[in-house]
């Protein structure tokens, strides 16, 4: 129940191009499907008598079920090259037994783009693209061979007229709907590479813009927050504040208990820092083991903010085996002054800090250019 519930979902996901389907799972259902039209055709040559194509398609059903094997295991283009060669049989054997007026050689024209889907998903960039153009010389091929043995070879059975018909109309049918999967093969293909690439920008996106330790946005991201605030600031008379935090005697924490636990100081100190802020101000590593923060607001409230940060990390502990780590934090605030550029900013805040670090450290020092 949970494998058909699976192959379920992936029609839906492959008519849907929703989500993108593995090459593995599509032919796995293409398999299925043709392994169905086969039983059918098995039947279908019961009712008529024609033991030839009766044993065919019996063995053709076991041919598809060993294909769906080999797929499962991986073997992805195995599966559709044995899938081209048994329709290339199909198309022969099939005139020869019951003429070309039952319509066997339109398959030819829905295997062509086989050749192309199949270059598509070749991961060898250096593949020539007038290979899948050269294999369709290979239909061709098939395709006048068919029309050669309908020519010098009365059908081994003749059918009624409605009978031809029926498998005219049965054959064309199938021919559409194999051009129609291999054509929407195509189109959803297009659909999973545009949204590969959105993931994969995204990703880097990420990549470019967070510091990957602590989840926190880096310098060049954080530089252009700082423009956005003081654009707003100069053309609409916003205000800002900046947070400059160091960590304590952060050296002695690596050479003491080694930079694994470091990062885990790094990590702790980011967590509350994000969890002291407010969704529109931003938290930023910017270097080593300094903070910086943007507050969208007064310097009362950046230094309200502060004081919330320095409280928390003095009381927070990073455990190590047996031991608890405890350590603190100096940190300088500073305001938007009309007039002043980001660095001068910047630099107002990192002397702030300073200024705490040389008169005791765990300590807040607000003052404003």
């Amino acid at each position: 129940m949970k494998t058909i519930s699976k192959w379920l979902k992936n029609i839906g996901n492959i008519i849907t191009g929703r989500r993108i389907v593995s090459q593995q799972s599509k032919l796995e259902v293409v398999s299925i499907a043709i392994t169905a039209v086969h039983v059918i055709m098995f039947f279908m040559f019961v009712q008529f008598n024609i033991w030839p194509l009766i044993i065919y398609n019996g063995i053709v059903v076991l041919y598809y079920l060993y294909v769906l094997r080999m797929v499962h295991t991986g073997n992805v283009l195995g599966g559709y090259i044995m899938t081209f060669v048994e329709i290339a049989v199909q198309v022969i054997f099939g005139t020869f037994m019951l003429g070309w007026d039952v319509g066997f050689f339109m398959y030819v024209f829905a295997i062509i783009p086989l050749f192309f889907y199949l270059n598509l998903l070749h991961e060898n960039t250096d593949r020539s693209v007038l290979t899948p153009l050269f294999c369709s010389f290979g239909a061709i091929a098939v395709f006048v061979s068919s029309f050669t043995v309908s020519i010098y070879f009365k059908p081994a059975f003749e059918l009624s007229g409605s009978r031809v018909n029926l498998l005219f109309l049965f054959n064309s049918l199938l021919a559409i709907l194999l051009l129609a999967a291999m054509s929407h093969f195509f189109i959803i293909e297009r659909r999973y590479s545009l949204i590969t690439m959105l993931e994969q920008n995204q990703k880097l996106d990420v990549e470019a813009n967070i510091d990957p330790l602590t989840g926190l946005v880096n310098r060049r991201s954080m530089e252009k927050h700082l423009d956005g605030a003081m654009e707003d600031a100069r053309n609409h008379g916003a205000h800002f504040s900046l947070i400059m935090g160091d960590i304590d005697f952060f050296k002695n924490i690596n050479d003491t208990y080694g930079h694994e636990v470091g990062d885990e100081a790094l990590k702790a100190v980011a967590k509350i820092f994000r969890n002291s802020v407010r969704d529109r101000d931003t938290v930023c590593r910017w270097g080593g083991e300094e903070f910086l923060v943007l507050i969208l607001g007064s310097n009362e409230e950046a230094t309200a903010v502060a004081e919330r940060v320095r409280e928390r990390i003095k009381d927070n502990v990073v455990i190590h085996g047996s031991k608890e780590i405890r350590f603190t934090i100096t940190l300088g605030v500073t305001s938007y002054v009309p007039g002043r550029s980001v660095e001068e900013l910047i630099d107002k805040a990192d002397s702030n800090m300073y200024f705490g670090k040389n008169n005791g450290r765990d300590q807040v020092v607000s003052k404003v250019l």
